[in-house]
């Protein structure tokens, strides 16, 4: 006996999510939009900047691996934006990538404004010029940006200027 069309069709998944049933379509809809992906990669970019700045290369690529993992579900979920996602990830990531790795203070900083620049741009491109991203001119007060740094000297380059 095989189904007829209307029954394949028919067919529904349900998942719990410990509270509820819930068909994949209602799953699917309770997922976030890239507006609320990219609300949380604000607070992600200011912390890697503020660690690049302390020389806290180790935070630092922490908080680049967080941005690049959120970019990474952001073009995952908005395949609109893939294109321009992956290009600014493979270009203007790489660089403050790099510029951790090395522990580069001035390429970090460079890098850092022109991926700030070019997301602006983005924005503008994706007729969205309202968005424009700066960064706070201070840093966030619920994180040492020092720690881990041990040795007296690195801390002294680190809040120095």
């Amino acid at each position: 006996m095989t189904d007829s069309p209307e029954s394949a069709f028919s067919h529904q998944h349900v998942v719990n999510n410990g509270k509820r049933d819930l068909t994949l379509d209602e799953l699917a809809a309770t997922q976030p939009g890239l507006d609320r992906l990219m609300a949380e990669l604000g607070p992600r970019m200011h912390r890697l900047y503020f660690a690049g700045k302390a020389g806290n290369w180790p935070l630092a690529g922490y908080f680049f691996r967080s941005v690049v993992k959120q970019l990474s579900l952001c073009a995952f979920s908005r395949p609109k934006y893939a294109d321009a996602i992956t290009s600014y990830l493979i270009v203007e990531c790489e660089t403050v990538r790099l510029a951790i790795k090395d522990a580069d203070a001035a390429a970090f900083e460079a890098s850092y404004a022109t991926m700030v620049q070019r997301a602006n741009g983005y924005h503008d491109e994706f007729a969205k010029p309202y968005l424009h991203w700066v960064c706070p001119a201070t840093p966030p007060d619920d994180l040492d940006f020092t720690a881990g740094l041990s040795t007296p000297e690195q801390t002294r380059r680190t809040t120095a200027g």
